[in-house]
Protein backbone atom coordinates (compact mmCIF):
# COMPACT_ATOMS: atom_id res chain seq x y z
CA UNK A 1 0.00 0.00 0.00
CA UNK A 2 1.52 3.36 -0.99
CA UNK A 3 1.04 6.44 1.36
CA UNK A 4 1.97 9.45 0.87
CA UNK A 5 3.83 10.80 3.53
CA UNK A 6 3.20 14.33 3.77
CA UNK A 7 3.76 15.72 7.30
CA UNK A 8 5.20 13.62 10.36
CA UNK A 9 4.02 14.76 14.01
CA UNK A 10 6.17 14.72 16.83
CA UNK A 11 5.02 12.15 19.94
CA UNK A 12 2.03 13.17 21.92
CA UNK A 13 1.99 11.81 25.51
CA UNK A 14 -0.26 8.58 25.63
CA UNK A 15 -1.86 9.95 28.91
CA UNK A 16 -3.81 11.95 26.39
CA UNK A 17 -5.79 8.63 26.13
CA UNK A 18 -7.18 8.78 29.53
CA UNK A 19 -8.19 12.16 29.06
CA UNK A 20 -11.04 11.73 26.57
CA UNK A 21 -8.76 11.51 23.36
CA UNK A 22 -9.37 8.43 20.71
CA UNK A 23 -5.58 7.99 20.60
CA UNK A 24 -4.02 6.39 17.38
CA UNK A 25 -0.61 5.50 17.90
CA UNK A 26 2.25 4.02 15.38
CA UNK A 27 3.56 1.05 17.01
CA UNK A 28 6.34 0.35 14.59
CA UNK A 29 6.97 0.95 10.95
CA UNK A 30 4.00 3.07 9.00
CA UNK A 31 1.04 4.17 10.25
CA UNK A 32 -0.91 6.97 8.97
CA UNK A 33 -3.96 8.83 9.15
CA UNK A 34 -6.53 10.51 6.91
CA UNK A 35 -9.15 12.93 8.00
CA UNK A 36 -12.20 13.73 4.97
CA UNK A 37 -10.95 15.46 2.28
CA UNK A 38 -7.43 16.06 3.82
CA UNK A 39 -4.03 14.79 2.76
CA UNK A 40 -2.72 11.30 4.64
CA UNK A 41 -0.65 12.38 7.58
CA UNK A 42 2.29 10.05 8.70
CA UNK A 43 2.80 9.01 12.40
CA UNK A 44 6.73 8.58 13.25
CA UNK A 45 7.61 5.53 15.28
CA UNK A 46 5.85 5.68 18.72
CA UNK A 47 4.12 8.78 17.35
CA UNK A 48 0.38 9.36 18.43
CA UNK A 49 -2.30 11.81 17.52
CA UNK A 50 -5.96 12.06 18.85
CA UNK A 51 -7.97 11.08 16.34
CA UNK A 52 -11.63 12.42 14.88
CA UNK A 53 -14.67 10.96 14.18
CA UNK A 54 -14.55 10.05 10.45
CA UNK A 55 -10.98 9.41 10.41
CA UNK A 56 -9.18 6.71 8.57
CA UNK A 57 -6.12 4.87 10.33
CA UNK A 58 -3.92 3.42 7.35
CA UNK A 59 -0.97 1.17 7.78
CA UNK A 60 1.91 -0.47 5.40
CA UNK A 61 3.64 -3.74 5.14
CA UNK A 62 5.15 -4.89 8.40
CA UNK A 63 3.57 -2.02 10.30
CA UNK A 64 1.35 -2.37 13.44
CA UNK A 65 -1.32 0.76 14.66
CA UNK A 66 -3.40 0.65 17.76
CA UNK A 67 -6.17 2.77 18.78
CA UNK A 68 -6.95 3.26 22.35
CA UNK A 69 -10.12 4.51 23.54
CA UNK A 70 -11.35 6.69 26.76
CA UNK A 71 -13.00 3.46 27.97
CA UNK A 72 -9.64 1.21 27.69
CA UNK A 73 -10.95 -0.07 24.44
CA UNK A 74 -8.08 -1.14 22.24
CA UNK A 75 -8.11 -2.01 18.97
CA UNK A 76 -4.51 -3.08 17.27
CA UNK A 77 -4.39 -2.50 13.51
CA UNK A 78 -2.36 -5.01 11.38
CA UNK A 79 -0.37 -4.64 8.38
CA UNK A 80 -1.60 -3.20 5.11
CA UNK A 81 -4.95 -2.37 6.63
CA UNK A 82 -7.59 0.47 6.41
CA UNK A 83 -9.93 1.13 9.27
CA UNK A 84 -11.94 4.18 9.57
CA UNK A 85 -13.70 5.25 13.35
CA UNK A 86 -16.89 6.18 12.07
CA UNK A 87 -17.91 7.27 15.57
CA UNK A 88 -17.03 7.27 19.06
CA UNK A 89 -19.25 8.29 21.98
CA UNK A 90 -20.12 7.96 26.01
CA UNK A 91 -23.43 9.60 26.13
CA UNK A 92 -25.08 6.56 27.67
CA UNK A 93 -22.81 3.93 28.52
CA UNK A 94 -20.00 3.49 25.22
CA UNK A 95 -20.99 2.95 21.68
CA UNK A 96 -18.73 2.85 19.10
CA UNK A 97 -18.61 2.11 15.23
CA UNK A 98 -15.33 1.22 13.01
CA UNK A 99 -14.98 0.40 9.60
CA UNK A 100 -12.66 -2.40 8.35
CA UNK A 101 -11.88 -1.71 4.46
CA UNK A 102 -9.24 -4.57 4.22
CA UNK A 103 -7.01 -5.99 6.32
CA UNK A 104 -6.64 -7.35 10.09
CA UNK A 105 -7.40 -6.32 13.67
CA UNK A 106 -7.72 -7.23 16.87
CA UNK A 107 -10.08 -5.98 19.64
CA UNK A 108 -10.19 -6.11 23.09
CA UNK A 109 -13.59 -4.27 23.65
CA UNK A 110 -13.60 -3.27 27.70
CA UNK A 111 -16.85 -2.48 29.87
CA UNK A 112 -16.00 0.50 32.06
CA UNK A 113 -17.07 0.28 35.38
CA UNK A 114 -19.55 -2.27 34.88
CA UNK A 115 -21.23 0.56 32.23
CA UNK A 116 -22.51 -0.81 29.35
CA UNK A 117 -20.10 -0.96 25.85
CA UNK A 118 -21.86 -1.75 21.94
CA UNK A 119 -19.14 -1.52 19.26
CA UNK A 120 -19.74 -2.04 15.57
CA UNK A 121 -17.09 -3.46 13.22
CA UNK A 122 -18.45 -3.16 9.67
CA UNK A 123 -17.47 -4.94 6.72
CA UNK A 124 -18.59 -5.42 3.00
CA UNK A 125 -20.24 -8.93 3.86
CA UNK A 126 -21.71 -8.38 7.66
CA UNK A 127 -21.75 -6.03 10.61
CA UNK A 128 -20.36 -7.38 14.00
CA UNK A 129 -21.60 -6.40 17.41
CA UNK A 130 -19.42 -6.62 20.18
CA UNK A 131 -19.75 -6.29 23.70
CA UNK A 132 -17.03 -7.00 26.11
CA UNK A 133 -15.41 -9.62 24.05
CA UNK A 134 -11.49 -9.84 22.51
CA UNK A 135 -11.03 -11.14 18.95
CA UNK A 136 -9.83 -10.78 15.56
CA UNK A 137 -11.15 -9.55 12.32
CA UNK A 138 -9.73 -9.84 8.87
CA UNK A 139 -11.11 -8.73 5.40
CA UNK A 140 -9.20 -10.24 2.84
CA UNK A 141 -8.78 -8.59 -1.03
CA UNK A 142 -12.28 -10.59 -2.10
CA UNK A 143 -13.91 -9.14 1.10
CA UNK A 144 -14.16 -12.42 2.49
CA UNK A 145 -14.51 -12.00 6.32
CA UNK A 146 -12.55 -14.07 8.81
CA UNK A 147 -13.90 -13.62 12.93
CA UNK A 148 -12.13 -15.37 15.69
CA UNK A 149 -13.83 -14.79 19.20
CA UNK A 150 -11.18 -15.68 21.79
CA UNK A 151 -12.95 -14.25 25.25
CA UNK A 152 -16.53 -12.74 26.30
CA UNK A 153 -16.33 -10.57 29.00
CA UNK A 154 -20.32 -12.44 29.70
CA UNK A 155 -21.29 -15.80 28.58
CA UNK A 156 -24.41 -14.52 28.40
CA UNK A 157 -23.40 -11.37 25.66
CA UNK A 158 -21.84 -13.27 22.09
CA UNK A 159 -20.47 -11.55 19.47
CA UNK A 160 -24.14 -11.51 16.90
CA UNK A 161 -22.54 -11.19 13.24
CA UNK A 162 -25.48 -9.32 10.71
CA UNK A 163 -24.87 -10.18 7.17
CA UNK A 164 -25.95 -8.00 4.21
CA UNK A 165 -28.72 -10.10 3.65
CA UNK A 166 -30.22 -9.91 7.52
CA UNK A 167 -29.47 -13.23 8.82
CA UNK A 168 -27.64 -13.30 12.45
CA UNK A 169 -25.31 -15.65 13.62
CA UNK A 170 -24.12 -16.10 17.26
CA UNK A 171 -20.40 -16.67 17.73
CA UNK A 172 -19.17 -18.04 21.39
CA UNK A 173 -15.54 -17.36 22.42
CA UNK A 174 -13.78 -20.57 20.99
CA UNK A 175 -15.83 -20.03 17.77
CA UNK A 176 -14.79 -18.78 14.23
CA UNK A 177 -16.61 -17.38 11.60
CA UNK A 178 -15.98 -16.85 8.13
CA UNK A 179 -18.43 -15.07 5.59
CA UNK A 180 -17.77 -14.68 2.05
CA UNK A 181 -19.82 -14.11 -1.22
CA UNK A 182 -20.31 -16.85 -3.64
CA UNK A 183 -22.37 -15.80 -6.66
CA UNK A 184 -23.22 -12.63 -5.19
CA UNK A 185 -24.58 -14.58 -2.16
CA UNK A 186 -23.08 -14.08 1.14
CA UNK A 187 -22.30 -17.49 2.63
CA UNK A 188 -21.44 -17.82 6.43
CA UNK A 189 -19.88 -20.68 8.12
CA UNK A 190 -19.24 -21.02 12.00
CA UNK A 191 -17.02 -23.54 13.76
CA UNK A 192 -14.92 -24.53 16.25
CA UNK A 193 -11.69 -22.03 16.76
CA UNK A 194 -8.06 -24.02 15.59
CA UNK A 195 -4.70 -23.13 15.46
CA UNK A 196 -4.75 -22.59 11.87
CA UNK A 197 -7.68 -19.57 12.14
CA UNK A 198 -5.46 -18.14 14.60
CA UNK A 199 -2.65 -18.07 12.91
CA UNK A 200 -3.97 -15.92 10.42
CA UNK A 201 -3.04 -13.08 12.97
CA UNK A 202 0.01 -14.08 14.91
CA UNK A 203 1.99 -12.77 12.63
CA UNK A 204 0.36 -9.26 13.04
CA UNK A 205 0.04 -9.21 17.07
CA UNK A 206 0.93 -12.70 18.35
CA UNK A 207 -1.10 -15.32 19.94
CA UNK A 208 -3.87 -14.29 21.91
CA UNK A 209 -3.35 -14.43 25.47
CA UNK A 210 -6.03 -16.66 26.58
CA UNK A 211 -4.71 -19.31 23.76
CA UNK A 212 -3.28 -21.89 25.23
CA UNK A 213 -6.01 -22.42 27.72
CA UNK A 214 -9.00 -21.95 24.89
CA UNK A 215 -7.17 -24.40 23.19
CA UNK A 216 -7.33 -26.96 26.46
CA UNK A 217 -10.88 -25.98 26.84
CA UNK A 218 -11.89 -26.45 23.23
CA UNK A 219 -10.41 -30.03 22.81
CA UNK A 220 -12.01 -30.72 26.39
CA UNK A 221 -15.34 -30.47 24.86
CA UNK A 222 -15.19 -31.69 21.45
CA UNK A 223 -13.77 -35.40 23.40
CA UNK A 224 -17.13 -34.58 25.84
CA UNK A 225 -19.40 -34.48 22.85
CA UNK A 226 -17.68 -37.66 21.31
CA UNK A 227 -20.01 -40.49 20.93
CA UNK A 228 -19.76 -43.50 23.69
CA UNK A 229 -17.96 -46.42 21.95
CA UNK A 230 -20.81 -49.26 21.57
CA UNK A 231 -20.76 -51.93 24.29
CA UNK A 232 -20.16 -55.00 23.38
CA UNK A 233 -23.21 -57.90 24.04
CA UNK A 234 -22.67 -59.61 27.47
CA UNK A 235 -21.80 -63.61 26.74
CA UNK A 236 -24.61 -66.13 28.13
CA UNK A 237 -23.11 -69.04 28.83
CA UNK A 238 -24.81 -72.86 27.20
CA UNK A 239 -26.19 -74.48 29.66
CA UNK A 240 -24.52 -78.23 29.75
CA UNK A 241 -25.12 -80.76 27.62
Amino acid sequence: MKILALALLAAIPLVAGAQGGKLLENKHGRVSYQRAGAPVVALAERAAVNLSDGDEAITGARSLGAVTLPDSTQILIGASTRVRLAFFNQAEGTSAKFIVKDGRIRFAVHHPHGAKANYLFSTPTSQIAVRGTQGDIEVDGNGTLHLNVYELGNPNLPVIVTTSAGKRYRVAAGQGLVAQIVNGVVQVEVGKLTQALVDRFTGDFGLPSNWNQLKNTIVQKAAQQLPAPPSLPIPIPLPPR
